[in-house]
């Protein structure tokens, strides 16, 4: 009779906890996606606000008298700050939490547009450009902290689909700069309520972000003591031993990212010069590559993380910017007043290249990078990045000043851009030449749980690359990581039993310790 009360007694334990399991995951599942939900519209009104003076490019050259140069130091004065500040940005998320970078990097977005918004109201351009600095320094790190956040609750196979989601609320909010910030200028007849509207959507943000903060904060609290006992820390160490498939995607992403968005810097005065669209019609046509990326990154998102290949859709994803910017350099000019529709077709192959840069090489970062080092890895990203978007707005606005006219400039930007997305091309396919052995894991499904096929094949390319001698020491060191990736595994499961009563009676706990 004992030992049947004792197994009944097990049985009920174990039912009661598999249904707290159940409720945990459900809880766990729900709780994901509302910090999804607050992820994405806590880029609303930074995405918003940074295409303002894109939206309303002619505008300001004609209401602060400034030349196309000087309107391109509102992008590069954004991105200037961040080539060192993105690196100590990135550090302050992994040393003091990303919770804390989120809360801090969103109110200097609110303090810094509403100091833009003055100087668009008394007309005051350097005033303009102390905001702009100051937005890009919180702008690029809150991009990091996002993405840092995002990488904690959907590491994994997810993570491509989450992404996805993520990106289209902001990439809405772009577009919906590009279709308002000229009515409302026009309705108002100044740069005043167009850049006030965007404080204002910097402000719901900041709600958000304090929401997503109150949520982590409970969350931790509701976390089991040994679990906190296992949160490792960054040290200076691992970021000296990223290796060097974090250093080429690095590369590929600053051409990618820089061939997208200098482009879209000067697109309202590039659509208006060479193609002949109207100031409104130039900031409704301009919808185009934001809604596309908004549409597409659903679907991409879900499918990367099918199918994997992410090699491959890296490389297809070069290519396609590569033959968008082409296109823009080649295609005819309007005439006659009469805008060139055609146009419409780069512009949505545009949105969608992005939004394929943004589902395979974001999360492809976090895949190759341990998770308590991804805000410095992400750091690291951003300065190169920033390199790209301060100096390339420049250069592209030079091109078009020393052409013989708009006309002609705008289509050696085409070109010029275009050469940029090529070399993106070329370190793509280092990855297959000369990194095949630390890049295959990309190609993986999902690259921390490789399936045993996929582990072969792993096997099979680290025996291609080494030496006899070299696989032997690799294979013991590999057995030796999985043999102590198991054991604490098994601590953690004990523990979890242990916690919740599951090993109190004498006869589980003579199994447990027999296994």
């Amino acid at each position: 009779m004992k030992v049947d009360d004792i197994n009944k007694t097990i049985l009920k334990e174990s039912q009661m906890s598999n249904e707290e399991d159940k409720d945990n995951e459900q809880q766990q599942s729900k709780l994901k996606y509302i910090i999804m939900v607050l992820g994405c519209l806590l880029m609303f009104g930074n995405n918003y606000s940074f295409d303002n003076p894109q939206a309303l490019q002619k505008q300001l050259t004609q209401d602060l008298d400034i030349s196309i140069s000087n309107y391109n130091l509102l992008y590069s004065a954004f991105s200037f700050p961040n080539i060192f500040l993105t690196l100590i940005g990135g550090l302050i998320i992994d040393f003091l939490g990303v919770r804390f970078g989120i809360i801090l990097f969103s109110a200097i977005i609110v303090v810094a547009q509403t100091i833009v918004a003055l100087g668009g109201a008394f007309k005051i351009f350097w005033i303009m450009l102390a905001g702009r600095i100051i937005f890009g320094c919180a702008s690029e790190n809150l991009v990091i902290a996002q993405a840092a956040i995002i990488g904690k609750w959907f590491r994994g196979k997810e993570l491509s689909t989450a992404i996805g989601y993520i990106m289209t609320v902001p990439e809405l909010a772009s577009a919906a700069n590009s279709f308002l910030t000229p009515i409302i200028y026009e309705s108002y007849k100044g740069l005043t309520y167009p850049l006030f509207f965007s404080v204002i959507l910097c402000i719901f943000s900041f709600v958000c972000a304090v929401g997503q903060f109150i949520i982590e904060e409970q969350e931790e609290e509701d976390e089991n003591e040994d679990q906190k006992d296992d949160i490792e820390r960054v040290s200076f160490k691992d970021i000296k031993n990223l290796n060097g498939t974090f250093w080429i995607l690095v590369l590929i992403c600053t051409l990618t990212l820089g061939s997208y968005t200098p482009f879209l810097d000067d697109a309202n005065d590039f659509l208006q010069e060479k193609f002949e669209f109207t100031n409104v019609q130039a900031g409704k046509v301009l919808t185009i590559p934001y809604l596309m990326a908004a549409i597409t990154s659903p679907f991409f998102g879900p499918y990367i993380d099918k199918v994997g290949k992410r090699r491959k859709i890296i490389l297809i994803t070069c290519i396609l910017f590569t033959l968008t910017h082409f296109a823009f350099g080649i295609m005819p000019n309007g005439k006659h007043g009469q805008p060139n529709w055609f146009s419409v077709i780069p512009l949505m192959l545009l949105g969608s290249n992005y939004a394929l840069y943004s589902c395979v090489l974001i999360p492809s970062i976090q895949y190759i990078v341990a998770q308590k080092v991804v805000g410095t890895a992400f750091g690291l990203l951003g300065m190169f990045e920033s390199i790209a978007l301060a100096f390339f707005p420049i250069i592209a606005g030079y091109i078009v000043e020393i052409s013989e006219n708009p006309e002609i400039g705008y289509s050696n930007v085409g070109f010029f851009f275009s050469g940029i997305s090529f070399f993106g091309i070329i370190f793509t396919l280092s990855l297959y030449i000369f990194d095949k052995k630390g890049s295959i894991v990309l190609d993986f499904v999902n690259p921390e749980d490789p399936s045993e096929l996929e582990k072969k094949m792993l096997r099979t390319t680290k025996s291609e690359s080494s030496s006899d001698e070299d696989d032997d020491d690799e294979s013991s060191d590999e057995d030796s990581d999985d043999d102590q990736y198991k054991m604490k595994k098994v601590c953690k499961s004990y523990a979890s039993l242990k916690s919740k009563k599951l090993l109190t009676s004498p006869l589980l706990r003579s199994r447990s310790l027999q296994n």
